[in-house]
């Protein structure tokens, strides 16, 4: 069954119907992927940083990373950054989050 979940909800990640959200992003970010890898950066590491977590920001944070070129090397900055931010901590350097 887990596998079975888990192999859903990629293929719901790829739906059609998320096309005209993911576009509306693209559209908003006027062509600055720089920007929008920041802010879906700054979304996912206040995430992963909180303790009351809901699904919205990873979904805010996978919708941004859909609408364009994400530079992988600035979201693990921008991650780090999001982090910092709601833990209102350093993280040690070297230490990011790593995308594979």
């Amino acid at each position: 069954m887990s596998a079975e979940l888990h192999g859903e909800a990629l293929l719901t990640a790829r739906r059609p119907e998320l096309e005209p959200l993911i576009d509306h992003l693209r559209e908003v970010a006027q062509g600055r992927d720089d920007i929008r890898t920041e802010c879906a950066g700054t979304i996912a590491g206040a995430w992963f940083s909180s303790p009351a977590r809901r699904g919205e920001e990873l979904i805010a944070a996978g919708l941004l990373m859909l609408a364009g070129h994400v530079d992988l090397d600035e979201l693990d900055r921008w991650m780090r950054i999001g982090w910092e931010r709601r833990r209102g901590a350093d993280v040690p350097n070297g230490q990011g989050f790593s995308v594979a």
